[in-house]
C-alpha cells in the first residue's frame, strides 16, 4: 500500500504514543527520534531525524521518505530508529577499536561497552516492535 505525505501526517496525529509538539504556526509529532511537522500556512510536511546530532534536525533522505510512503508512519519511524541505532553502534565500535589500540583505559572501555549494550537493548526492542507491526499483531498503534 502506498501513502501520501498527508496520510503519514494523519497517522502521526492519530498515534497515541507520539509526543505532541504543536506550535502557533505548525502541527508536529515526535516518536523515537522522528519528527513530522506540517506548516499551518503552506501545508508543507517535513519528516526530520532528531537523533543525528548537530545544531539542527536533518531532513530524512529520499530512501527513508520512500519507506514512510510505502509502509506508513509507524514502520517508517521504526526503520529510521533502527538506522540511527546502527550508526551509533558503528561509532561505538570505532571508539572501542581506537581505545584498544591507544591508551587502553579500562574505565573508558567499560563505558563504551555499557553504551553498546544500552543501544543493543533499544535496537532489539524496536526490532521486536517492527516485527510485530509487520506481522499485523499491533492494531491501531497499540502495543
Amino acid at each position: 500500500m502506498t501513502y501520501t505525505m498527508q496520510d503519514i501526517m494523519n497517522q502521526a496525529m492519530e498515534d497515541e504514543f507520539s509526543a505532541n509538539l504543536n506550535g502557533k504556526t505548525y502541527t508536529a509529532r515526535l516518536l523515537y527520534g522522528c519528527k513530522i511537522s506540517q506548516d499551518a500556512e503552506t501545508k508543507e510536511i517535513q519528516i526530520l531525524n532528531t537523533s543525528l546530532g548537530g545544531e539542527w534536525y536533518s531532513k530524512v533522505d529520499n530512501n527513508q521518505i520512500n519507506i514512510f510512503l510505502e509502509k506508513g508512519w509507524r514502520i517508517g519511524v521504526y526503520e529510521l530508529s533502527l538506522s540511527n541505532y546502527r550508526l551509533k553502534l558503528d561509532k561505538i565500535e570505532l571508539s572501542v577499536k581506537k581505545e584498544m589500540n591507544g591508551r587502553r583505559n579500562p574505565k573508558q572501555i567499560q563505558s563504551l561497552k555499557s553504551a553498546r549494550e544500552n543501544i543493543l537493548r533499544k535496537y532489539s526492542k524496536i526490532k521486536y516492535k517492527l516485527n510485530q507491526e509487520s506481522n499485523g499483531k499491533i492494531k491501531n498503534g497499540k502495543h
